[in-house]
């Protein structure tokens, strides 16, 4: 966990291993659903064998399994949970496969954002390899598969068993909208997340404690990190159902960051990095702390204004 501090403010990026705590769930697609996929998964992936025909959860039972790191689904709109283990040959440990159904595709895509530490690897969309752990997502599905025990053999079983779970699942996603409006220069995209809670943006964003952005099912957003010839700023894209929610968030991110009115240009706060705070019809734009006031005005003036409104 690195914390990076900006006077009065903190940020708190998290890279939580999800996998090591819990396994993933997976399903073949949206109309077969997470039931039906249960007589689908494969029985066995390089000699490990299924031990049980797997487990359903649903919103409540589901703490029962992973309690402590539920709410991270939760807030994605988890609509269940498929997990199965796998009995590994003599000398290794067991794999654990979970599947998530999000309450859509973005959503799939926003559980893959909130960790995206580990080596690419072709499958599904992001696939991610750390430590045993095995995550990626597809459609409205997100996807774990975790070794209890690191081995080589271990690690083939999880590839091939993940591989197996993907194929299963025929409907495809595409990532949300609003990640494809970041403005492209300098972007880490390793630092992009997608959200619409304030639980999560302030485990990679610290703003203050309280609903500042009034963060809900019905706000996309998107957040990542830039870096420009050395200098660095967090970029921050919200879109609202309308203008008057873009407006109440805005005055009330102002009031932490800025000594006056959103609306204006880059302004440079107490802890003396620059901020900006601009509302465009229902999106909010929030460039937060820039290291000089150059870089806060490029990135404001890069992004668009919302498609279809504003």
């Amino acid at each position: 966990m690195m914390r990076i501090e900006i006077g009065e403010a903190s940020w708190w990026l998290v890279l939580l291993p999800l996998g090591l705590v819990f396994a993933a769930c997976g399903g073949r697609s949206a109309a077969l659903g997470l039931a039906g996929l249960r007589s689908t998964l494969p029985e066995e992936a390089r000699g490990w064998r299924a031990a049980d025909r797997g487990e359903l959860y649903d919103k409540e039972s589901i703490f029962s399994y992973i309690d402590g790191h539920a709410e991270v689904y939760l807030a994605y709109g988890m609509k269940g949970c498929l997990a199965r283990r796998y009995t590994g040959p003599s000398g290794e440990a067991d794999l654990a496969l979970d599947v998530f159904e999000m309450a859509s595709p973005a959503d799939a895509y926003g559980v893959a954002s909130y960790d995206r530490d580990g080596e690419p690897v072709d499958i599904g969309h992001d696939g991610r390899f750390r430590y045993g752990w095995l995550s990626f997502w597809k459609g409205s599905f997100f996807v774990s598969v975790t070794a209890e025990s690191e081995s080589a053999a271990a690690r083939d079983a999880v590839l091939e068993l993940g591989r197996s779970v993907a194929a299963l699942i025929t409907d495809d996603g595409a990532p949300p909208p609003l990640v494809g409006e970041l403005p492209p220069d300098g972007l880490d995209a390793g630092s992009v997340r997608f959200l619409h809670s304030q639980q999560i943006l302030n485990t990679h964003l610290w703003l203050g404690e309280g609903e500042v952005l009034g963060l809900a099912p019905d706000t996309p957003a998107a957040l990542a990190h830039y870096l420009r010839d050395g200098w660095s700023a967090h970029l921050l894209l919200v879109d609202y159902p309308d203008p008057g929610r873009a407006e109440r968030a805005a005055a009330a991110i102002a009031g932490r960051l800025l000594a006056g009115p959103p609306g204006g240009g880059p302004a440079l706060g107490q802890d003396g990095r620059w901020h900006v705070v601009q509302q465009r019809g229902v999106r909010l734009v929030v460039v937060i702390g820039a290291a000089n006031e150059e870089l806060a005005a490029a990135l404001l003036s890069e992004v668009g204004a919302p498609k279809g409104g504003g």
